[in-house]
């Protein structure tokens, strides 16, 4: 990915923040990708009231006339409890006499099949009590890497948005060759969770913000629970490698507590997820997205704050579009 990050004083940060983060009220294309945490609860069931404000919000964003592009987990959880639970229907008076246990090993596979139409089902239903229609679209990591299919990927998605059509996309668990798996078999977190995707649509379908929403309010220099534990007001990607130096630092400054420590019980990211979701900000911008927030989509308003410029997540932006001036650059360019 190449490029540095340049942690800024706190004058420079509350002033170049507050000017980025206004110029994102001008943002018409917008990807929002709506993590595992908080499309589920801890036992895979939907959480159908975060899930309904989400849409709510996509809503009134589609009636401020900017296009949206969603970008969704949670098949694989919820695919998984739905067939535990269809197992346990299944099992026979005699068996459970017998003693007979349902197994706790679900194919992810099948699991995904089954979640990918719970899901669906679900959005059609939510965006239709504001008169909006969407569309599924499943892609894998491979798709996302052949520029030919990326290309026709994108162009299905543009064709959706001028139809005015709600895009929802997602991994395509149930044919994926990804290795890495979406859950930790020990602790249950959440290894994988459609960041590479959500990166690599937002720069090839030229959007002007990508919003990461998680179960955490921010990236943090130390643990939240830390004395010096902040949040990353905003973090500046330079690419050119000559500023490495003093006051500039990688992506794992955003992560130093080498990715776990104290952030445990606070977040159902492990380590490798947390990593993943800021290097696909980083990412993003780097390719020419105009900025990616990071926040969390527990709270009820957290698109509409971001889209009217108030201080909430870790906002990144490139040097390239005034990481350190005003919002003029980043206008501009939308």
């Amino acid at each position: 990915m190449g490029g540095t990050w340049k942690m800024l004083d706190t004058k420079e940060t509350n002033a170049s923040a507050e000017a980025q983060r206004k110029a994102l009220r001008l943002a018409r294309r917008v990807l929002i990708k709506v993590g595992t945490p908080v499309v589920t609860h801890v036992d895979g069931n939907l959480a159908l009231g975060r899930i309904g404000a989400l849409v709510e919000q996509i809503a009134r964003l589609r009636q401020e006339g900017r296009d949206v592009v969603l970008v969704t987990s949670g098949a694989i959880s919820t695919g998984s409890l739905r067939m535990r639970k269809t197992m346990t229907l299944n099992t026979t008076m005699r068996d459970a006499i017998a003693g007979s246990t349902i197994s706790n090993g679900v194919n992810k596979s099948a699991a995904s099949a089954v979640g990918q139409a719970l899901l669906m089902n679900m959005y059609e239903t939510l965006f239709s009590k504001y008169n909006l229609s969407c569309a599924q679209v499943l892609i894998t990591e491979d798709d996302v890497q052949d520029a030919e299919t990326l290309a026709q990927v994108c162009e299905t998605t543009m064709e959706l948005m001028q139809l005015g059509t709600i895009p929802i996309i997602n991994d395509n668990d149930a044919i994926t060759s990804r290795a890495m798996p979406v859950f930790d078999d020990e602790s249950n977190e959440v290894l994988w969770d459609n960041d590479v995707l959500a990166s690599r649509l937002a720069s090839s379908l030229r959007a002007d913000l990508l919003i990461m929403l998680t179960d955490l309010d921010a990236l943090y220099t130390e643990p939240p629970a830390g004395a010096k534990g902040e949040p990353v007001r905003l973090a500046v990607f330079h690419p050119e490698a000559k500023l490495v130096g003093s006051g500039i630092y990688s992506s794992q400054w955003l992560l130093s507590d080498n990715g776990r420590g104290d952030f445990v019980g606070r977040t159902r990211l492990h380590a490798a997820a947390m990593k993943a979701l800021v290097d696909a900000s980083v990412g993003a911008v780097s390719e020419g997205v105009r900025a990616a927030v990071v926040t969390t989509g527990h709270h009820p308003l957290s698109l509409l704050r971001i889209m009217r410029g108030e201080d909430i997540g870790t906002l990144f932006v490139s040097s390239s579009v005034g990481g350190g001036g005003g919002a003029t650059s980043f206008a501009s360019k939308l």
